[in-house]
Order: C-alpha cells, then structure tokens, then sequence
C-alpha cells in the first residue's frame, strides 16, 4: 500500500506537530486545513483519537496505536507514518482517515490489496490468509477454501493472484454489497441524523423546565471531570464560542474551567443544556457528557 500510505503525509509542507498543539486554540482548525477536512471531521477524529491517551504534543506511540489482535487490522493500522520517535501523529491520522472515507472505490480496493501482499498471492499464501480469518477451522478446511478461492480468482490457472486478477473478481461481487464493505463515513450517518434531530424540540417541551436547566452542580462535575482527564478546555471554549485572548485571561483563574463555564452560562441567551452538551461532543468529550447529563432526560 505504498504508494497509497504515501498520501498520508501530504499537508502542503505543514508538519503541524510543529506549529500548534492541543492546548492551542487552533489544533482543530489547523488540521481541518491542512488534512482537507471539515471542522465537525476533524472533532470526530480527535474525539476517537483522544481515546489513545496521546501526550501532550498530541502523539501517540505506534506500539499503543497498532494494538489489535486482528492481523488485517494491524496491516493496516502499519500503513500510518510514523516519527523518527515512532509515534504517530493526529495530522497522519486524520490523513489516512480522510482516504480512508473519500478515496475512489478502485484506490482502496487496489490499496487494500497492497496491504496484502507487495506482490502476487500464492496459493501458500491464501492459506495463511484463511488461517487468520477463520482461525478456529483446522488445516484441512483452511486449505480447501485457499484452493477455492484461487480457483475461483485465478481464471488464468497461474497457480497465483495478481492485483489485476483480484480487482476483476472484487467487481463482479454485488455492488451494494461492495459499497457497504468499503463505506468509511469520518462522521456515521447515525450521529449525523442525531445531530440534525438535537435542535429539534416540541412545542410542548417548553413545559418541561429540566431539558434545558443547568444547574451549578452540572457545571462544578464537567470542570471537575474536564480537570480529572487532562482535557483540553480551550476546545470547549471554541465550541461555546470563546475567543482566544477571552481564554488567555482566564488562564489566570484558578479554576478556568469553572470560571469559564460560569461565564458562559450568565452570558448565554439559549437554553444552556442542549448547547453544552453539543459543545462537549465537539469538543471531543462525548464521554464526560454522557456521564454527566445521562439521567437528564
């Protein structure tokens, strides 16, 4: 997958490690316009990314990235550049995200197969692929689906696949079938109908003072898991629509969570609740707003 992963490290000459950080204003932004993706895009990777624990540079190790018992997988995950210090990188990530998801159907289907082989696929070699597939089948049920397969791929009676030969044979599959295998949405469609049903109340629900009260208590346990995690709140602030010099004052607060969202909820003109927890999730702390607001309902 080469010649695929190597679109993973274009960025127009930006290596933003060098430029910004998590604790900057930017971070989300920055990538957004470096990697070619949408603000919400780019939330939804970092959200998922901050689930890696990176450092403070917003690295993580490859050792700790590529942690999956599936060997596809870990193929796969090894296509991502690393640094001379072996950690992967957001703004690699978010690259090979975004190709992941936008990407034509013949360069993923081509790139998928690199990341089998660099070559072409013996026979010896289906049985290995089979082997890791259906690991709990003996030899004998692996060897004879190895041998069905490249019957069934290999029209030329080679004795092995080439790429051609597999793209040939991925294509005669049901297309709608192939699509659904190979859609990578950055954001699921599932949130995305959420998303656009939050805003959405009835008319009734004006009756209904709890959906949209927050109380100083809710404000005190977002800080205190905000602080606790090592989050970044300046993110937050973003979504709440903080500026960054409103941010720099606060730096002085002794608790600028707090003091942020205080000032936040005296200012605001909306229905608190519902905003907040739409800036959590963009703020990539879906969880802290799933543990905090869960029983408001």
């Amino acid at each position: 997958m080469g010649v695929y992963a190597s679109l993973f490290y274009k960025n127009e000459g930006q290596i933003l490690t060098d430029l910004t950080d998590p604790s900057q204003f930017n971070w989300i932004t920055a990538h957004a316009e470096a990697c070619k993706l949408t603000v919400p895009e780019v939330q939804r990777c970092w959200s998922r990314f901050l689930m890696l624990q990176p450092d403070q540079k917003g690295n993580v190790s490859r050792a700790q990235f590529c942690s999956t018992a599936n060997v596809f997988g870990q193929k796969l995950l090894e296509q991502i550049p690393c640094t001379e210090k072996d950690q992967i990188t957001f703004q690699s990530y978010c690259n090979a995200v975004s190709w992941l998801s936008k990407s034509p159907l013949e360069a993923k289907l081509r790139g998928l197969y690199q990341i089998l082989t660099s070559g072409t696929i013996s026979k010896e070699q289906l049985r290995s692929l089979m082997h890791n597939l259906y690991p709990r089948e003996g030899p004998q049920t692996t060897d004879e689906l190895a041998t069905l397969f490249l019957n069934e791929v290999d029209k030329s009676n080679r004795g092995y696949i080439d790429e051609d030969q597999f793209l040939a044979w991925v294509k005669t599959l049901p297309q709608q079938t192939l699509m659904s295998v190979l859609h990578f949405p950055i954001i699921p469609s599932n949130i995305t109908h959420l998303k656009e049903q939050e805003p959405s109340f009835p008319s009734t629900a004006v009756h209904f003072k709890d959906r949209s009260h927050l109380c100083d208590r809710q404000l005190l346990q977002v800080a205190t898991e905000m602080s606790s995690k090592r989050r970044d709140w300046r993110l937050l602030a973003n979504s709440l629509g903080f500026l960054e010099k409103d941010c720099s004052r606060l730096e002085h607060e002794h608790s600028e969570i707090l003091a942020l969202l205080q000032i936040w909820q005296k200012m605001s003109q909306e229905a608190p609740l519902p905003v907040l927890q739409t800036a959590l999730r963009q703020s990539g702390n879906a969880d802290i707003c799933n543990e905090v607001f869960s029983l408001n309902f």
